[in-house]
């Protein structure tokens, strides 16, 4: 069973579910909850963050994407899901393997993936070797350097950021990467034409590769997806930018 928290009324008919990236957990989006619910009051949202595989709670839970996405699909039902990073390459089999529950989609810094098997292989032995470091060194030692890559720019995790880290265990950690990693991620460009739900791409400007692959998803994904570049702004968009990042959200759930 998956680990997650609610928030609101768990008799509301519109749900958010918010799955987070790699290293984090569910409390990781304490300061976006509060402002999805405030702006979209007149909804009365029921707004749920799980945990995915090997994070938080749910550490001791093992799992690909596929699979993992069916566990959140069939734990929160019908919903906007609403993915950072890892919890977006979830997200996106979530609307994929079940169209039918995933009411709007919001998609924060996804890849769809490697597009040939060469790049996956290389992937795989990299995030192999990541896997193996975390199991040999001292979780505050992996996160301080993993939260301080390029691609991080412009965020720098607090005191609450990297208690919530802190939490999980090196294991479910280094399992995660195995399972869920880019490496292990098949290629779903082929398949970003299936999508017929609201899709939003949310990326900060100066997360070029990511944006990119965002301008490059809408154009095969068509009318259904918009593109909400944040200026200002790296890879860690809800939490660098978490007002922006409600702002976008909301008026994108209420307008669709």
């Amino acid at each position: 069973m998956l680990g997650f928290s609610s928030n609101g009324p768990n008799t509301s008919h519109e749900k958010i579910v918010l799955i987070h990236g790699f290293t984090q957990a569910k409390e990781i989006w304490h300061l976006i909850v509060p402002k999805l619910l405030q702006e979209l009051n007149v909804l009365s949202p029921q707004v749920i963050s799980v945990d995915l595989p090997g994070h938080g709670e749910s550490g001791s839970e093992e799992g690909n994407l596929s699979q993992a996405a069916q566990q959140i699909v069939e734990l929160c039902g019908e919903a906007t899901y609403v993915g950072y990073s890892l919890g977006a390459r979830v997200a996106l089999h979530c609307a994929l393997q079940a169209p039918n529950s995933v009411k709007r989609l919001v998609l924060c810094g996804v890849t769809p993936g490697l597009r040939s098997e060469q790049e996956r292989e290389t992937r795989r032995v990299a995030d192999e070797n990541i896997a193996q470091t975390i199991e040999q060194t001292p979780l505050t030692d992996f996160l301080n350097g993993w939260t301080r890559q390029p691609i991080f720019n412009g965020y720098v995790p607090d005191e609450i950021d990297m208690s919530i880290r802190l939490k999980n265990k090196s294991g479910g950690l280094a399992m995660s990467l195995r399972t869920m990693g880019t490496g292990s991620q098949e290629d779903l460009w082929t398949k970003l034409s299936e999508l017929t739900m609201p899709v939003l791409l949310v990326t900060g400007e100066d997360d070029v590769k990511f944006s990119q692959i965002a301008v490059e998803m809408k154009a095969i994904i068509g009318q259904a997806a918009q593109l909400a570049p944040i200026p200002h702004c790296g890879h860690s968009v809800p939490f660098q930018k978490p007002t922006e990042f409600c702002s976008v959200t909301s008026q994108f759930i209420l307008s669709h």
